[in-house]
């Protein structure tokens, strides 16, 4: 058997060539197609991360106002007592009006 012929050969590879730039770009397609997907996946799940976040610190910013709120009042009473305290020994210490 002969050799095949120049002109065959390269048809053969022009054939080869051609059908593995189509499965190249096939894979392509579908490969970006996939990536698209996995993008929208990964903002989907951002988007639901970062609401979750938000709503925690949301609730975790409540329990602190409240916190803050008691230990103010706290201060307040404290405040308030002393203030009681001194104006009585202010009214004790003035002459008594008849």
């Amino acid at each position: 058997m002969q050799d095949p012929r120049p002109e065959s050969r390269i048809s053969s590879v022009e054939k080869r060539t051609t059908k593995l730039e189509a499965q190249i770009e096939e894979l392509s397609s579908d490969t970006a197609e996939e990536l698209r997907a996995i993008r929208q996946d990964i903002k989907q799940l951002n988007e639901g991360m970062m609401a979750s976040f938000k709503q925690i610190g949301e609730h975790f910013g409540l329990i602190e106002k409240e916190n803050a709120t008691k230990e103010d009042i706290r201060k307040l009473e404290k405040r308030f007592d002393k203030v009681e305290a001194t104006l009585q020994e202010i009214l004790a210490r003035l002459p008594k009006q008849e």
